[in-house]
């Protein structure tokens, strides 16, 4: 059996899609909620660290806006949130550049938030948008600033995105997508705002706390962008590339491959039935097929190369030789982790589907939202 080989950008395209991920399909879950968590208790950090300096005490210029305010708020926010995040970004990206990245992002989108704002500020003071404004109802001139402030906060944060891109652009592929990233989590906070002030107009009072909606929402998007960014090179053996681990297409029903999960674990515990002697986890790559035969597996560790006559896959993938249709036949794939007390893990690669996952993590953080304007003042929750 071979032994893991670091594969280059080009051979990428042999691998299933789920294979390639920066964050692994099976860790998708775990990954997204340790995300929001950060950046949630990045932006508490900062919340919390103001309320001191809006004390009464305070000099009045010591919290006067400008554009030194902008790039102290900016470093502030992009150290703090950035060096949450990288705590769970850490584990798939270890370079500490992720916070420097962030850091300057935030002071870019402050500072260009500021100016574009003042500037904003000296236009609409003219004489002809003031007449212009005059003729407008109080709703709409209201409506016009608020959709103004949101298209230019989604500009500004473009920066964000930029300088974030120039990180990852190291370690993934295809992803300049990423610059708007940013710029999508602004547009839907904003948005989930707004439908918040239309039903206050219909009568029905949902009020949601803008802040905790912001970290919430940038937190899920910008998780969920990292879920589908694809690595530039991935630990897997590509020596044999006619394996069907390779050249098998994916089995994309993720209900059957919950099943197939479950017959693989039954199957491997009632085979496995002592303790290997390493002291290391034994990691394995499976491919099963749509009717549960072991089609292929190789090992993902050194600890698995050598140990591997003390596990049961060679013999059952050898019993199932018969069951396969084709050499190409779909495949299910699994990580297979052999513990040293004795117990597996099986993990399938394919994971739980994107879309579950941003719709639930976004029903929650409305949810979280609306408990802490209800439970808290809203002025408590402004960082402006």
């Amino acid at each position: 059996m071979r032994s893991p080989l670091n594969s280059s950008s080009d051979s990428l395209a042999l691998l299933p899609a789920s294979q390639q991920f920066l964050i692994p399909p099976f860790e998708r879950v775990r990954f997204t909620v340790l995300f929001i968590l950060a950046t949630g208790f990045g932006w508490f950090l900062i919340w919390f660290g103001l309320r001191s300096v809006q004390d009464p005490l305070m000099p009045a210029r010591a919290i006067e806006r400008g554009v030194l305010s902008a790039v102290i708020t900016g470093f502030v926010f992009g150290v703090v949130v950035s060096a949450m995040q990288w705590l769970v970004l850490r584990r798939y990206l270890a370079h500490w550049r992720w916070i420097l990245a962030g850091t300057v992002g935030y002071v870019l989108l402050t500072v260009t938030l500021e100016v574009g704002w003042g500037w904003i500020g000296v236009v609409t003071n003219s004489q002809a948008v003031v007449h212009w404004f005059q003729q407008l109802s109080p709703a709409a001139v209201v409506f016009a600033a608020g959709g103004l402030r949101v298209c230019l906060t989604a500009l500004c944060a473009a920066w964000l995105g930029m300088t974030q891109w120039l990180f990852l652009r190291q370690y993934t592929r295809s992803n300049f997508w990423w610059v708007g990233v940013p710029s999508i989590a602004v547009l839907l906070s904003s948005s989930f705002t707004f439908l918040s002030v239309l039903l206050l107009t219909a009568g029905v009072r949902l009020p949601l706390a803008t802040n905790v909606l912001a970290a919430g929402i940038l937190g899920t998007t910008q998780a969920i962008a990292f879920c589908a960014l694809k690595k530039k090179t991935v630990d897997v053996p590509l020596g044999d590339c006619t394996s069907p681990l390779v050249v098998a297409p994916e089995i994309l029903d993720y209900g059957l491959v919950k099943t197939l999960a479950r017959q693989l674990q039954r199957r491997l515990n009632m085979a496995w039935t002592s303790e290997h002697l390493n002291d290391d986890a034994l990691t394995y790559l499976v491919g099963v097929t749509q009717n549960g035969a072991i089609a292929a597996y190789t090992p993902l560790n050194s600890p698995a190369v050598e140990q591997l006559e003390e596990i049961p896959l060679p013999k059952l993938t050898n019993a199932d030789q018969a069951k396969r249709t084709s050499s190409t036949e779909p495949l299910a794939r699994f990580e297979v982790i052999f513990l040293p007390s004795g117990s597996l893990q099986v993990n399938a690669w394919l994971g739980i589907p994107l879309t579950w996952i941003a719709v639930s993590m976004m029903t929650a953080v409305l949810i979280l939202s609306a408990i802490a304007a209800y439970s808290m003042p809203q002025s408590s929750l402004n960082l402006q």
